[in-house]
């Protein structure tokens, strides 16, 4: 790879192909998916056919910490460094706490905060090794408020949150920024199955409107560049004014 190169976890649907796709025009992107094969492969196709860019899908379950060191081991070595990692993947699961199980709770902290500490250890030593570079966890507004239903997946996205801001006083002698974004309800193939809550969810939102996954990958793309160099160890919100 000739330019800087980053790492999506996530990046075949919703917010994380958004976000490859906008990242494409500057960066080499090496993206993951676990099951969307066949959007993958478009998504890199799509990429390729524009003059410039270049995408390459992995498959990896970030969840698995031993796939995740095969991987970024193997990127590591063919690759260097990359400037940036944006962790991305991850579920969600609307439960009473009440109906809450054990394999509930496991599945859903391994897949949004056990992967991005996986990632983000796979990757780090080399990044600190170069002097120069940025993370990204995607976390949500749903780990600043409470939600109904949401106690786990809130506790997984405040953990997301707390992670950023002990990890970017330990990085920043290495000159490495590590930043949150706390989407709010933002237009993807997750929300549009909401069809009957969308009236009642767009009055909570003062912009009476739901996100675009465009408007969440121009502040990744603004965290990366030169203009972000002096902010680390924030949570940007993107919600529309909805946790006013």
């Amino acid at each position: 790879m000739k330019r800087k190169w980053i790492f999506v976890t996530g990046g075949s649907r919703g917010i994380g192909a958004q976000i490859v796709r906008e990242m494409s025009a500057d960066y080499d992107v090496v993206f993951t998916f676990k099951s969307s094969a066949d959007e993958s492969a478009l998504l890199v196709a799509q990429i390729k056919n524009e003059p410039g860019r270049h995408a390459q899908a992995v498959h990896c379950d970030v969840a698995d910490s031993n796939q995740v060191c095969d991987v970024t081991q193997e990127l590591v070595n063919r690759f260097g460094p990359p400037y940036a990692v944006i962790n991305n993947a991850g579920i969600a699961e609307d439960t009473l706490f009440s109906s809450v199980s054990e394999a509930q709770l496991t599945r859903m902290f391994g897949s949004n905060v056990f992967s991005a500490f996986s990632v983000s250890q796979g990757f780090l030593a080399a990044m600190m090794g170069e002097g120069n570079g940025c993370l990204i966890t995607i976390s949500s507004v749903s780990g600043l408020k409470g939600n109904v239903g949401q106690t786990v997946y809130s506790a997984t996205k405040a953990a997301l949150i707390g992670m950023t801001r002990s990890l970017a006083l330990e990085v920043s002698r290495f000159n490495l920024r590590v930043n949150s974004i706390a989407p709010g309800y933002i237009e993807t193939d997750m929300t549009s199955q909401l069809k009957e809550a969308l009236p009642g969810l767009r009055k909570r939102i003062p912009l009476r409107r739901l996100g675009t996954t465009g408007e969440v990958s121009s502040l990744v793309r603004y965290l990366l560049s030169d203009g972000a160099a002096y902010i680390t160890g924030q949570t940007l919100v993107v919600d529309g004014g909805m946790s006013c």
